[in-house]
Protein backbone atom coordinates (compact mmCIF):
# COMPACT_ATOMS: atom_id res chain seq x y z
CA UNK A 1 0.00 0.00 0.00
CA UNK A 2 1.27 3.10 -1.16
CA UNK A 3 0.38 7.10 -1.22
CA UNK A 4 1.44 8.44 -4.31
CA UNK A 5 1.24 8.90 -8.01
CA UNK A 6 2.21 6.16 -10.07
CA UNK A 7 5.59 6.96 -11.20
CA UNK A 8 6.07 8.35 -14.89
CA UNK A 9 7.81 5.51 -17.27
CA UNK A 10 10.20 6.86 -20.16
CA UNK A 11 8.16 6.51 -23.95
CA UNK A 12 8.40 3.42 -25.61
CA UNK A 13 7.41 2.04 -28.68
CA UNK A 14 3.83 1.25 -29.94
CA UNK A 15 4.72 -2.35 -30.09
CA UNK A 16 6.41 -2.62 -26.80
CA UNK A 17 3.57 -0.61 -24.89
CA UNK A 18 1.76 -3.47 -26.30
CA UNK A 19 3.60 -6.48 -25.09
CA UNK A 20 3.80 -4.36 -21.72
CA UNK A 21 0.65 -3.83 -21.16
CA UNK A 22 -0.29 -7.66 -22.11
CA UNK A 23 2.38 -8.76 -20.19
CA UNK A 24 1.39 -6.72 -17.14
CA UNK A 25 -2.56 -7.97 -17.50
CA UNK A 26 -0.97 -11.92 -18.19
CA UNK A 27 0.44 -11.55 -15.02
CA UNK A 28 -2.36 -9.46 -12.97
CA UNK A 29 -4.47 -12.06 -14.08
CA UNK A 30 -2.84 -14.83 -13.14
CA UNK A 31 -2.19 -13.35 -9.58
CA UNK A 32 -5.62 -12.41 -9.19
CA UNK A 33 -6.50 -16.47 -9.66
CA UNK A 34 -3.92 -18.36 -7.92
CA UNK A 35 -2.09 -15.81 -5.79
CA UNK A 36 1.06 -13.83 -6.02
CA UNK A 37 3.42 -17.01 -4.67
CA UNK A 38 2.02 -19.44 -7.74
CA UNK A 39 2.57 -17.28 -10.38
CA UNK A 40 5.28 -18.30 -13.22
CA UNK A 41 7.28 -16.31 -16.00
CA UNK A 42 6.23 -19.77 -18.14
CA UNK A 43 2.83 -19.13 -16.94
CA UNK A 44 2.71 -15.44 -17.69
CA UNK A 45 4.31 -15.89 -21.13
CA UNK A 46 1.76 -18.40 -22.15
CA UNK A 47 -1.14 -15.98 -20.79
CA UNK A 48 0.04 -12.98 -22.49
CA UNK A 49 0.79 -15.04 -25.86
CA UNK A 50 4.71 -14.31 -25.98
CA UNK A 51 7.73 -15.87 -25.14
CA UNK A 52 9.30 -15.71 -21.95
CA UNK A 53 12.35 -13.91 -23.30
CA UNK A 54 9.80 -11.24 -24.24
CA UNK A 55 9.81 -11.01 -20.43
CA UNK A 56 12.79 -10.42 -19.99
CA UNK A 57 13.21 -7.87 -22.83
CA UNK A 58 10.46 -5.78 -21.50
CA UNK A 59 11.34 -6.44 -17.26
CA UNK A 60 14.92 -6.33 -15.18
CA UNK A 61 13.39 -9.22 -12.98
CA UNK A 62 10.10 -11.19 -12.15
CA UNK A 63 10.15 -8.84 -9.08
CA UNK A 64 9.53 -5.62 -11.50
CA UNK A 65 6.83 -7.40 -13.36
CA UNK A 66 5.18 -8.54 -10.48
CA UNK A 67 5.31 -5.08 -8.88
CA UNK A 68 3.92 -3.29 -12.38
CA UNK A 69 1.04 -6.19 -11.82
CA UNK A 70 0.16 -5.57 -8.39
CA UNK A 71 0.64 -1.29 -8.89
CA UNK A 72 -3.22 -1.15 -10.21
CA UNK A 73 -4.73 -2.68 -7.11
CA UNK A 74 -2.49 -0.62 -4.66
CA UNK A 75 -3.82 2.79 -3.20
CA UNK A 76 -2.58 5.58 -4.71
CA UNK A 77 -2.86 8.49 -3.39
CA UNK A 78 -1.63 12.38 -4.58
CA UNK A 79 -1.50 13.93 -1.21
CA UNK A 80 -2.67 17.36 -2.10
CA UNK A 81 -0.31 20.84 -0.45
CA UNK A 82 -1.83 24.66 0.15
CA UNK A 83 1.47 26.59 0.92
CA UNK A 84 -0.04 28.75 3.99
CA UNK A 85 -3.19 27.31 4.46
CA UNK A 86 -2.98 23.84 6.99
CA UNK A 87 -6.54 24.02 7.47
CA UNK A 88 -7.15 23.41 3.81
CA UNK A 89 -4.43 21.32 2.76
CA UNK A 90 -5.63 18.97 6.13
CA UNK A 91 -9.09 18.86 4.48
CA UNK A 92 -8.16 18.11 1.49
CA UNK A 93 -6.37 15.17 2.18
CA UNK A 94 -8.74 13.98 5.26
CA UNK A 95 -11.64 13.64 2.11
CA UNK A 96 -9.32 12.08 -0.33
CA UNK A 97 -8.03 9.15 2.05
CA UNK A 98 -11.51 8.81 2.81
CA UNK A 99 -12.37 8.26 -0.59
CA UNK A 100 -9.85 5.64 -0.95
CA UNK A 101 -10.38 3.53 1.91
CA UNK A 102 -13.10 1.62 0.58
CA UNK A 103 -11.12 0.05 -1.78
CA UNK A 104 -8.66 -0.19 1.10
CA UNK A 105 -11.39 -2.56 2.44
CA UNK A 106 -11.91 -4.51 -1.02
CA UNK A 107 -8.07 -5.11 -1.34
CA UNK A 108 -7.98 -6.08 2.60
CA UNK A 109 -6.90 -9.77 1.66
CA UNK A 110 -4.72 -8.85 -1.24
CA UNK A 111 -2.39 -6.36 0.51
CA UNK A 112 -1.77 -9.06 3.54
CA UNK A 113 -1.00 -11.36 0.74
CA UNK A 114 1.09 -8.90 -0.76
CA UNK A 115 2.67 -7.75 2.55
CA UNK A 116 3.48 -11.25 3.36
CA UNK A 117 5.28 -12.11 -0.28
CA UNK A 118 6.94 -9.34 -0.24
CA UNK A 119 8.72 -10.60 2.98
CA UNK A 120 10.15 -13.16 1.70
CA UNK A 121 11.19 -11.57 -2.21
CA UNK A 122 14.60 -9.87 -1.47
CA UNK A 123 13.62 -8.01 -5.33
CA UNK A 124 10.25 -7.37 -4.61
CA UNK A 125 11.21 -5.78 -1.09
CA UNK A 126 13.82 -3.48 -2.76
CA UNK A 127 11.62 -3.39 -6.05
CA UNK A 128 8.95 -1.81 -3.68
CA UNK A 129 12.20 0.39 -1.15
CA UNK A 130 12.80 2.57 -4.05
CA UNK A 131 9.53 3.41 -5.11
CA UNK A 132 8.73 4.19 -1.81
CA UNK A 133 12.29 6.14 -1.55
CA UNK A 134 11.59 7.68 -4.56
CA UNK A 135 8.07 8.72 -3.67
CA UNK A 136 9.31 10.45 -0.19
CA UNK A 137 11.73 12.47 -2.48
CA UNK A 138 9.18 13.87 -4.85
CA UNK A 139 6.69 14.55 -1.70
CA UNK A 140 9.74 16.18 0.04
CA UNK A 141 10.60 18.11 -3.29
CA UNK A 142 6.55 19.79 -3.64
CA UNK A 143 7.17 20.73 0.44
CA UNK A 144 9.96 22.75 -0.09
CA UNK A 145 8.79 24.32 -3.02
CA UNK A 146 5.34 24.75 -1.18
CA UNK A 147 6.88 25.88 2.16
CA UNK A 148 10.14 26.90 2.20
CA UNK A 149 12.07 27.63 5.40
CA UNK A 150 8.51 27.55 7.16
CA UNK A 151 9.25 23.96 7.82
CA UNK A 152 10.71 23.52 10.94
CA UNK A 153 11.71 19.99 10.54
CA UNK A 154 13.50 18.56 7.07
CA UNK A 155 11.24 18.50 4.23
CA UNK A 156 11.59 14.78 4.02
CA UNK A 157 10.93 14.02 7.21
CA UNK A 158 7.93 15.65 6.96
CA UNK A 159 7.07 13.33 4.24
CA UNK A 160 7.75 10.39 5.87
CA UNK A 161 5.36 11.78 8.68
CA UNK A 162 2.38 12.15 6.44
CA UNK A 163 3.24 8.56 4.96
CA UNK A 164 2.83 7.19 8.13
CA UNK A 165 -0.42 8.96 9.11
CA UNK A 166 -2.09 7.97 5.75
CA UNK A 167 -0.86 4.62 6.58
CA UNK A 168 -1.28 4.56 10.28
CA UNK A 169 -4.92 5.44 9.34
CA UNK A 170 -5.74 2.89 7.06
CA UNK A 171 -4.51 0.35 9.09
CA UNK A 172 -6.96 1.46 12.17
CA UNK A 173 -10.23 2.10 9.53
CA UNK A 174 -9.90 -1.50 9.03
CA UNK A 175 -9.67 -2.35 12.93
CA UNK A 176 -12.48 0.29 13.78
CA UNK A 177 -13.83 2.33 10.85
CA UNK A 178 -16.36 4.29 12.96
CA UNK A 179 -13.39 6.09 14.73
CA UNK A 180 -11.46 6.99 11.88
CA UNK A 181 -13.68 9.71 10.22
CA UNK A 182 -12.88 12.74 8.03
CA UNK A 183 -13.10 15.19 10.88
CA UNK A 184 -10.20 13.35 12.60
CA UNK A 185 -8.06 12.57 9.79
CA UNK A 186 -8.28 16.63 9.11
CA UNK A 187 -7.58 17.35 12.78
CA UNK A 188 -4.76 15.46 12.70
CA UNK A 189 -3.23 16.63 9.52
CA UNK A 190 -4.08 20.59 10.66
CA UNK A 191 -1.93 19.62 13.97
CA UNK A 192 1.14 18.06 12.14
CA UNK A 193 0.91 20.93 9.71
CA UNK A 194 0.82 23.21 12.38
CA UNK A 195 3.43 21.55 14.45
CA UNK A 196 5.79 21.41 11.50
CA UNK A 197 6.14 25.22 10.23
CA UNK A 198 7.77 28.14 12.24
CA UNK A 199 5.08 30.35 13.55
CA UNK A 200 4.43 33.16 11.04
CA UNK A 201 6.39 36.65 12.34
CA UNK A 202 4.18 39.62 14.09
Amino acid sequence: MVYSKPMVKPQLSRKRLNTRAALIEATAALVAERGLRAVSLDEIAARAGVTKGAIYSNFRTKAELLWEAVDRRRLHLDSPITPGDARTTSRDIARALMAQLPQADREADFYTELRAYIRTDPELRAQQAAQQKAQFDRMARRLAEGFGDNLSLPPRTMALAIQALLLGFTEQWERTPSEVTEEVIATAFEALSRGATKPRAA
